[in-house]
C-alpha cells in the first residue's frame, strides 16, 4: 500500500496519507458517529508507514478541520502521539 485514502462526507473528512512520500493530509469536518472506527484504519496505515518510512523524505501532517468534535479530537491525539513517540525514538534501539 503506497497511498491511503478516504474521501470526504458531511461528517467526516477527507484523508489522503501518501506512504512513499510521508503525507498525511486531514481536512474538512469531523463529527462521526464512531471515531474509533473511522479512524482505525488511519492508525493501521500510520503504523504501517512508521515501521518503515522513506529516510528520503521528512514526515508531513496538515489538518485543515474546520470543526471536529470530542472523540475526533482524542483520535487526533492519538495520531500525534503515534508521530511524536516515532520523531522522538520513544521505544526505538537508537
Amino acid at each position: 500500500m503506497e497511498k491511503y485514502s478516504i474521501d470526504a462526507t458531511a461528517n467526516t473528512p477527507t484523508i489522503k496519507f501518501d506512504l512513499t512520500k510521508g503525507e498525511l493530509n486531514i481536512s474538512g469536518r469531523s463529527i462521526p458517529e464512531n471515531s474509533i472506527e473511522f479512524y482505525n484504519p488511519l492508525f493501521e496505515a500510520l503504523d504501517k508507514y512508521l515501521a518503515d518510512p522513506n529516510p528520503k523524505n521528512a514526515t508531513t501532517l496538515n489538518i485543515q478541520l474546520e470543526y471536529y468534535n470530542s472523540s475526533s479530537s482524542a483520535c487526533l491525539l492519538s495520531v500525534f502521539k503515534k508521530l511524536e513517540k516515532f520523531n522522538t525514538g520513544v521505544g526505538s534501539e537508537n
